[in-house]
């Protein structure tokens, strides 16, 4: 069965996408392990996602979705790489317990049925739990529904069969609107030949039962939708106007990859917001979710704010939705800038000396050939910014760095990851406040990325400001379902210094790529568990080839941490720990 999942996991479309990677290992490692009943959506958010323990499965819908990706890759899987595997791991709709089938292999040329042959073939796992069947949202009983009652049961089927016109005119290209003819004009044409960024746009919102409405206004939502999107740096956002209802879905021309439909459905006493991405031209739904719209009431935006956060992670994200598709497009299309954009994800998740002057040299092409390719400056910028993190640069490197992110804010004012790729640089530099209020500015320019939330609460952790920057770590934490290494850090490092073991081992845990950094993490962790032994032992390898992070850490932790007072807590720890006559039940603060 281990052999089963580590093809699937090995297989480039899971390695693409991490979260859901997880998500499969987690659950084929607790059925095996004999623990079927301990897979919820609860325990899949906290101990295979990272979230906190303040998850909410019930208005949080991250686990569902992920499932909801994970049978669609699976099924991918099997449909190409691996469809000679010989046994095939399944989630059934509706449960979160794999089962482990082993592929028949028929003895005529008639190909059996799917049903009849996966019966005798399925392998034997450890018990699991009955499912557990959510009751539908409709209040009326199951009796009444039988005898279709006329007042509660045909409302709710009108509703669907206007959901399903709905979906159908969407499909089928009916639906009565497209992209505005200037927001894809000659200029943007000459951009994407350049770049090739995916690009996105928001049909408009429709509504399903009466007061559907009035818990979000279908315009709003949709130029809230519109507006949280075209924040982010590595897609363009196409403006959509209404327009006559013989018009197709979307006009060839503009060249729109991506469709966001949003659909308000009343159900009961309660609004759900379904989204669905549809991806062009072949129109098949990409990705879909739905979110509660009552249980979300979170600060100024009421219920959207929660929402965007969870779509944009789930979308846009280095290993979401989007990237994932357009990195299984690179074989079907020339060579573009947005390529390099790709490869400097998997530079940052997975060092690898070969990728990432790869990826070095990308970047520096495609600035050069378009110069006004501003995030283009960023990726480099930050680049050149981890190398002198990690040891691999001197401080020289900081002038590039910041001479980058500069031309970056010249080109693109209103880029977030910008501004917080210069909080980082003036740091580094020295220059502490100044840096903050570039992090304050990109969390004004978009509070609905990931990535800013994480960024800069690690930095205001780092700078001492625990509490704040705590804060925002665990909003991102939430709303995302990848562990990228400067939240495991960051929520590594609020745990170190407020003594939360829990918080410290679960951080350990999911640090991504095998940084020498990970190994101090570790080894910090158990040492304020009181094993110095164990400690000792996973630095012994550091040591031994004398790595920087041993020879000299506190120049290194003051690279990017400005509080002294944290550096040395930290240098004094791992000093503990590499005496060799300390007290093995000595603990580290």
């Amino acid at each position: 069965m281990r052999a089963a999942l580590a093809r699937i996991t090995a297989s480039q479309r899971f390695r693409d996408s991490p979260q859901i990677a997880a998500f499969l290992t987690y659950v084929v490692e607790r059925t095996l392990a004999g623990k079927a009943e301990q897979i919820k959506g609860y325990t899949i958010a906290v101990e295979a996602f990272g979230r906190d323990a303040s998850f909410d499965p019930n208005s949080q819908s991250i686990v569902r979705t992920e499932a909801a990706r994970l049978r669609q890759e699976l099924a991918r899987y099997y449909a190409e790489p691996g469809r000679d595997d010989p046994i095939r791991i399944e989630l059934p709709r509706g449960r979160y317990v794999p089962v482990f089938v082993r592929r028949a292999v028929p003895d005529c040329d008639v190909t059996p049925d799917r049903d009849a042959a996966a019966e005798p073939a399925t392998a034997p796992v450890p018990p699991a739990p009955p499912a557990v069947v959510t009751p539908p949202p409709v209040s009326a009983p199951p009796a009444a529904r039988r005898r279709f009652q006329i007042a509660p049961a045909w409302f709710v089927v009108l509703a669907f069969v206007g959901y399903g016109l709905f979906d159908a005119a969407v499909l089928h290209g009916w639906t009565p609107w497209r992209p505005t003819a200037s927001s894809a004009g000659p200029a943007a044409g000459t951009a994407r030949r350049h770049r090739d960024e995916p690009w996105i746009t928001v049909a408009p919102v429709t509504t399903v039962g009466p007061g559907a409405g009035l818990s979000l206004s279908p315009a709003g939502l949709r130029h809230k939708l519109t507006d949280a999107l075209s924040r982010f740096e590595d897609i363009v956002v196409v403006a959509a106007e209404p327009a006559a209802p013989e018009t197709g879905l979307v006009d060839p021309a503009a060249g729109v990859d991506y469709v966001l439909v949003p659909t308000l459905v009343r159900l009961g006493d309660r609004t759900i917001l379904r989204l669905r991405l549809l991806g062009l031209p072949n129109r098949l739904v990409v990705w879909a979710d739905e979110f509660p719209v009552e249980a979300e009431n979170d600060g100024p935006d009421g219920p959207f704010r929660r929402i965007v956060l969870e779509v944009t992670s789930a979308l846009l994200q280095p290993f979401g939705v989007i990237p994932a598709a357009e990195r299984r497009k690179r074989g079907d299309r020339p060579p573009a800038a947005y390529d390099c954009v790709l490869d400097a994800a998997e530079v940052a998740r997975y060092f690898d000396p070969e990728r990432r002057e790869r990826t070095r040299a990308c970047l520096e092409q495609a600035i050069q050939d378009d110069p006004g390719f501003a995030y283009g400056h960023v990726l480099l910028a930050r680049l050149h910014f981890r190398d002198y993190v990690f040891g691999f640069a001197e401080a020289d490197i900081l002038e590039r760095s910041l001479a980058l992110t500069r031309r970056a804010v010249e080109l693109a004012p209103t880029s977030a990851r910008a501004h917080y790729t210069l909080m980082h640089i003036q740091v580094a530099r020295g220059h502490v406040a100044r840096g903050l209020a570039h992090g304050d500015t990109a969390l004004e320019l978009n509070p609905y990325d990931v990535r800013v939330l994480m960024q800069v609460g690690g930095q205001l952790v780092a700078a001492g400001q625990v509490e704040r920057g705590l804060a925002l770590l665990r909003q991102a934490r939430r709303s995302t379902v990848s562990n990228p290494l400067p939240l495991t850090w960051s929520m590594f490092l609020a745990a170190f210094l407020t003594h939360d073991l829990a918080g410290m081992a679960t951080s350990v845990d999911q640090m991504p790529g095998a940084y020498d950094f990970n190994a101090l993490a570790r080894a910090l962790f158990l040492a304020a568990s009181g094993d110095l032994a164990s400690a000792r032992a996973v630095l012994a390898p550091l040591k031994a080839r004398r790595s920087p992070w041993t020879e000299q850490p506190r120049a290194l932790f003051a690279r990017f941490i400005p509080a002294p007072g944290i550096v040395e807590r930290l240098a004094d720890s791992l000093d503990r720990i590499m005496v060799e006559g300390a007290e093995e039940t000595a603990t580290i603060r």
